[in-house]
């Protein structure tokens, strides 16, 4: 039996990732008048932070102020999205368990708690850690291991793409993914389901 479950949010819990890629490349199209899409491809769309994308856009660095004001806007689009329905059903049997549930995303830290508390499941997760400067996710994974004092076959990592995976694969944390075409490499070698209900099996 896991002793930690580590959850990924958008594309994992919340059917957000479209809605984040539309919401940035509508804000960068009226604030900068900028079609991103002609300055970069889909792959780095989604690996670029959204600072990233924003300081492309207008040629410079990112301002404090600025970073707010796109916060707040991805926000609102993304407390819209519709949340898997079986995060109640995982949060239920981690409680009966006794299996911690973390989760872990690469959206900004403040943005993330933001969002769950919007959303009222907050109360779900021991811990929630979004994005922080020079920490990605593989760092914190190790943490985790580090400051829970557990070892990482009793983790389950699960997640929507491939930083997902190779983030537990370094640590050496097993690796349950939610579906995603760019999972699908690693079909046969990783369990995947199409939402949150198919992670129960993983966690025993």
């Amino acid at each position: 039996m896991k002793k930690i479950l580590i959850l990924d949010f958008d594309g994992t819990i919340i059917d957000s990732n479209y809605v984040k890629q539309i919401a940035l490349v509508n804000f960068i199209s009226e604030k900068y008048s900028v079609d991103i899409l002609k300055k970069i491809n889909s792959f780095e769309l989604q690996k670029l932070t959204r600072y990233e994308l924003i300081s492309l856009a207008k040629n410079s660095y990112i301002l404090n102020y600025e970073k707010e004001i796109i916060d707040d806007y991805i926000n609102n689009q993304v407390i819209k999205s519709n949340i898997d329905p079986s995060i109640f059903k995982v949060f239920k049997y981690c409680s009966k368990k006794k299996i911690k549930i973390f989760l872990v995303s690469n959206t900004p830290n403040k943005s993330l708690e933001n969002i769950v508390n919007n959303l009222n499941i907050r109360h779900y997760f021991n811990k929630v850690i979004g994005k922080k400067e020079g920490k990605n996710k593989s760092t914190i994974f190790s943490e985790i291991c580090l400051n829970e004092g557990v070892k990482s076959k009793e983790i389950l990592s699960v997640g929507d793409n491939l930083d997902d995976y190779f983030a537990s694969k370094i640590n050496n944390i097993p690796f349950h993914g939610i579906y995603n075409h760019t999972l699908l490499t690693l079909k046969g070698k990783i369990p995947i389901s199409y939402s949150l209900e198919g992670i129960f099996k993983s966690l025993k």
